[in-house]
């Protein structure tokens, strides 16, 4: 079944996926959430609807405005002298799709480093993070790729992202990848990138996460999650390529 509103699509493996378009998701969620308080204030049927519309339309040319800067950060950033510096340390520039970001194996994994607009790190005036992703042996159990060990990496991020005051700096364990969030600002500098990429990969050592290089992928499991693109980034740009050509 499917409209230009909500999309229910059987997938190869019989799920479905479900999506919608976006503006039309959260009217609906507006209307269900913040409407009924709206009518409470002005007991008007009619100027509640306008207000919750006029209140819709704002919030949605925020986030318009905030993405196309972002998207046009994510590719501005190679001019700025923080990811020079790291071209000049041996990076490499690796593009996917639209993707842009840098990319180096150190001790036998494979680290990815670019700019990302959907926030993860908490930060006033920062309007996008660094992200960095150490990549290890997927965490599977008995070479099962249906049967990720969720209740290992649940407790390593929650061992290691145990700030309770701030959440500026995040460390998050993936199923395959150690994933660092902090906020960028434009005096932020790539030695902050590189203590960070060096505090990572202790604490994979520290916790005997094998090395991961996706350069050299040799288990027929994990070749296996390779043609599935699960080894991709994680983020908006390859989200949309593999919706619009995958689904």
């Amino acid at each position: 079944m499917e409209n230009k509103f909500i999309t229910i699509k059987k997938m190869t493996n019989g799920k479905y996926f479900f999506d919608g378009n976006i503006y039309f998701l959260t009217l609906i969620l507006f209307f269900i959430i913040i409407f009924p308080f709206i009518y409470l204030a002005t007991g008007n049927l009619t100027l509640s609807v306008i207000f919750l519309i006029i209140f819709w339309a704002v919030i949605n040319v925020i986030v318009l405005i905030s993405n196309y800067f972002g998207k046009k950060m994510h590719s501005k950033i190679f001019e700025k002298g923080i990811f020079k510096n790291l071209l000049n340390k041996g990076f490499q520039k690796e593009n996917i799709y639209k993707y842009e970001g840098l990319t180096k194996e150190i001790n036998g994994r494979t680290i990815r480093v670019f700019y990302n607009w959907n926030k993860t790190a908490d930060g006033i005036l920062s309007f996008g993070d660094i992200e960095i992703d150490i990549y290890f042996e997927p965490q599977i159990i008995n070479d099962n790729i249906e049967n990720i060990d969720e209740l290992k990496l649940r407790n390593l991020t929650k061992q290691y992202d145990e700030t309770f005051w701030s959440k500026a700096d995040r460390t998050i364990f993936a199923f395959d990848r150690l994933k660092l969030f902090f906020n960028y600002y434009p005096w932020t500098n790539s030695k902050k990138i590189e203590k960070r990429i060096e505090n990572g990969l202790k604490i994979l050592d520290d916790n005997n996460l094998k090395p991961f290089s996706i350069k050299s992928i040799n288990k027929p499991e994990f070749k296996v999650l390779e043609e599935r693109l699960y080894f991709l980034p994680n983020m908006e740009f390859i989200w949309e390529h593999i919706e619009n050509n995958f689904r």
